[in-house]
């Protein structure tokens, strides 16, 4: 069995970006998605056009789109375009929404409105026609299903994607007891409507980074752990599995956290005393040996598809390094 890497890219450098996308597809990276900010980067969907088209092996995709910003028959429509640009390579990831919705003065949907938003999507797509909040709408060229993931990190959440979803991205955790806990939300969820948790496409959300130390590769993550942090906790604890020692910080960091900023939260977790937690519970850093060994225990647990999204400066570095040492040794 190999392991699979998927990569999220934010990019506000188009050329640079066409750049990245051909390497990582020519070195065997599973997954690109695109994430969904339009305060902070260039737009989501343009971005995984150009995916589209500069991949031949690669699924590509967003990572992650939301009901908020885009009403489901222009997303219905967008995705579809993508897919006729790379057949079956194409998957539509959606969430609830975070920086994009807050950075235009928006909330975020609840898990009601984003599982009609998942039903009028996969509609259109087959049926051509659906309702969107009590209205008709219509989607007449498609005439397809394009596989819909969803990017969990609450129990609620998982049961659902479980329930309902093709791709699941889990933001909850890597260490034994959080993908032991996550996997068991998942099945209950895939029970419910008489799946198994086999029959769903499971990625575990990373932060990951490569350099001479722990330390080295860690520094520049700071304001990703925030990230996933402020993600994993902002709806509260109960069901997350945060030791004692960190339930105040973990609180503290979902309410400090600046959605405008987004990666730009570097010094909360260490201000709070999580650092270390953060990257314990969600991180693979270290020098090469490292990384592949870290990549390897977690492939022994059943944990054999990872995704990750970098913010770093100097994105190039890490994609050589993945695609030079660490695919070739895991892959």
């Amino acid at each position: 069995m190999a392991v699979k890497m998927g990569v999220a890219i934010v990019s506000n450098n188009a050329r640079e970006f066409i750049k990245q996308v051909r390497m990582l597809d020519e070195a065997g990276v599973a997954m690109i998605g695109n994430g969904d900010s339009q305060a902070l980067y260039h737009e989501q969907f343009i971005r995984t056009a150009l995916s589209a088209e500069h991949t031949q092996r690669a699924r590509v995709g967003t990572w992650i789109t939301n009901p908020v910003m885009r009403h489901p028959a222009v997303t219905a429509a967008a995705i579809a375009t993508v897919d006729d640009l790379a057949p079956g390579r194409a998957f539509l990831g959606v969430g609830t929404g975070d920086s994009t919705v807050y950075n235009a003065g928006l909330r975020p949907a609840n898990l009601a409105t984003l599982e009609r938003f998942i039903n009028t999507v996969r509609e259109l797509h087959q049926n051509g026609e659906s309702q969107w909040e009590g209205n008709p709408c219509y989607l007449t060229w498609a005439d397809r299903r394009i596989p819909i993931g969803m990017a969990v990190s609450g129990p609620k959440a998982m049961r659902m994607a479980g329930r309902m979803a093709d791709i699941v991205w889990v933001c909850f955790g890597i260490q034994e007891e959080e993908i032991r806990i996550a996997k068991q939300y998942l099945a209950e969820g895939a029970k419910e409507a008489g799946r198994s948790i086999e029959d769903l496409d499971v990625w575990w959300m990373v932060q990951f980074n490569i350099a001479e130390s722990r330390e080295a590769a860690l520094e520049p993550l700071a304001a990703n752990l925030a990230t996933s942090g402020h993600i994993i906790f902002r709806y509260g604890l109960d069901g997350k599995a945060v030791p004692p020692e960190h339930q105040q910080g973990a609180n503290e960091l979902a309410h400090l956290y600046q959605p405008l900023k987004h990666f730009g939260n570097s010094d909360l977790p260490g201000q709070l005393g999580l650092t270390d937690y953060l990257a314990d519970r969600l991180a693979i850093v270290g020098n090469t040996e490292e990384v592949i060994q870290r990549i390897k225990t977690l492939e022994s647990q059943g944990v054999d598809k990872l995704f990750f999204y970098t913010a770093l400066p100097d994105k190039q570095r890490l994609f050589n390094q993945l695609a030079e040492e660490v695919l070739p040794a895991v892959g």
